[in-house]
C-alpha cells in the first residue's frame, strides 16, 4: 500500500507517496529521516540519516520529474526534477540503475534555485 509523505527542502514542501515496492517500505518503516543532497544537473542525490537496505526489485535509468529513488550497493536516496548529465531530452536519466521508490510534486522552478547540496527531511503525511 502507498505512503503519504512530505519532503521539506529548506522551506520549500513537496508532497506525494512512496510506492509499494519493498525497498520504498523499508524506507516508510524508518521515517522520518534527514537527507543530504548533492546536485547532479536536475537531481539530487546522497544518503539519507537511515539506511533501509537492499531489496530486490526492478531497476531502471528513465525518471519522471518528481521521482523518488534509491540506489542501496551507495546508500544513496535520489530526487530527479528535471534532466541531468546523463539525459539525452528533457527527461530525467539516472546514472545508474535506480529503483523508483515513489513520487512528489511541488515547485521545481524554486528547487532549481537551490545551490549545489540541500538538506531535506522526509517523513509521513
Amino acid at each position: 500500500m502507498p505512503t503519504p509523505i512530505v519532503v521539506k527542502i529548506e522551506g520549500l514542501e513537496f508532497t506525494g507517496e512512496l510506492n509499494d515496492s519493498a525497498a520504498a517500505q523499508a524506507m516508510a518503516d524508518v521515517l522520518p529521516l534527514e537527507w543530504q543532497g548533492s546536485r547532479w544537473g536536475d537531481e539530487y542525490y546522497g544518503p539519507p540519516s537511515k539506511s533501509f537496505g537492499e531489496h530486490p526489485g526492478k531497476s531502471g535509468t528513465k525518471m519522471k520529474v518528481g521521482d523518488l529513488a534509491w540506489y542501496a550497493p551507495n546508500d544513496w536516496f535520489c530526487l530527479f526534477f528535471g534532466p541531468t548529465p546523463a539525459s539525452t531530452g528533457s527527461e530525467p536519466m539516472a546514472a545508474l540503475p535506480v529503483q523508483t521508490v515513489g513520487n512528489v510534486s511541488g515547485d521545481w522552478d524554486a528547487l532549481r534555485k537551490r545551490g549545489g547540496s540541500i538538506t531535506a527531511t522526509i517523513s509521513k503525511a
